[in-house]
């Protein structure tokens, strides 16, 4: 006996493929069709659901047919762009805009949008991106990293204003640590001691942030050496996906996402 169909059951499309050819080819009756289905015997649920499917059938190959001759608009693009930047592949587009993975792939080329690859080990498609280096991103500008097949946003540019704001705090304050106190009675008051272990000067910055000083001078120095041998600035960006996470990248290495 056919078990009644829950709120989660779905019946799928190749069930009810296959409930045709039995009907059709194999000479099954009706209550066998019900049972297929997992439906209790209802003849006139069992011609309406073969009837949604060839409606269906009929709507989708009506759709197919105007989409060979449909001009997408600037508004549909955009969506398609988005869509492919928030995970949709272009298969899964294919078949909500009833045309080819082809030509969705021919949209993102001509919106200048990285292909990202189908695995990891493949190689992305960036050819036709317009990578102009002079161009600068900006904080909130998404990226395509070719290397590892991922979208990442930017969050901090690394360049010559970074350099100089750091150069700049709003002020320097001198802490002593719990150890410099014991190492002047043994030392003696004359003892300077020596900094991050009897001593640190902070860095304080009007966003709130805070560096040790040493640490702020290790920074610069990295900021500029990779500037002076790249000759551009980086950046740090926030790789998304399930495993989002920061990582470091130069500007040639990076190609710019173009939605608009």
């Amino acid at each position: 006996m056919a078990r009644p169909l829950t709120k989660s059951t779905e019946i799928t499309e190749a069930k009810i493929r296959q409930v045709i050819w039995m009907l059709e080819k194999a000479n099954k009756t009706k209550k066998e069709c019900c049972e297929h289905l997992g439906i209790a015997y209802n003849t006139k649920r069992l011609q309406t659901i073969i009837d949604d499917f060839r409606a269906k059938q009929d709507r989708e190959v009506a759709l197919k047919k105007l989409a060979k001759t449909k001009v997408f608009n600037d508004a549909e693009k955009s969506g398609i762009v988005k869509d492919y930047l928030n995970g949709e592949t272009q298969t899964a587009l294919a078949r909500q805009y009833h045309v080819s993975p082809q030509r969705i792939k021919k949209i993102l080329i001509e919106m200048n949008v990285p292909i990202r690859a189908r695995s990891k080990k493949a190689q992305p498609t960036v050819d036709h991106v317009v990578q102009n280096l002079d161009i600068k991103f900006k904080i909130g500008d998404k990226v395509f990293l070719p290397r590892s097949n991922d979208y990442g946003v930017i969050k901090q540019v690394f360049d010559e204003d970074y350099i100089d704001y750091l150069r700049e705090p709003r002020r320097r304050k001198y802490v002593e640590l719990h150890a410099f106190e014991a190492a002047k009675k043994k030392h003696g008051e004359e003892f300077e001691g020596k900094e991050d272990i009897h001593w640190n000067i902070y860095w304080e910055y009007d966003n709130g942030s805070e560096w040790k000083e040493f640490a702020i001078k290790e920074k610069i120095n990295k900021v500029e050496s990779i500037i002076e041998e790249t000759g551009r600035e980086y950046y740090r960006i926030w790789i998304q996906g399930d495993h989002g996470h920061f990582t470091d990248e130069v500007r040639q290495n990076l190609y710019p996402v173009v939605t608009q």
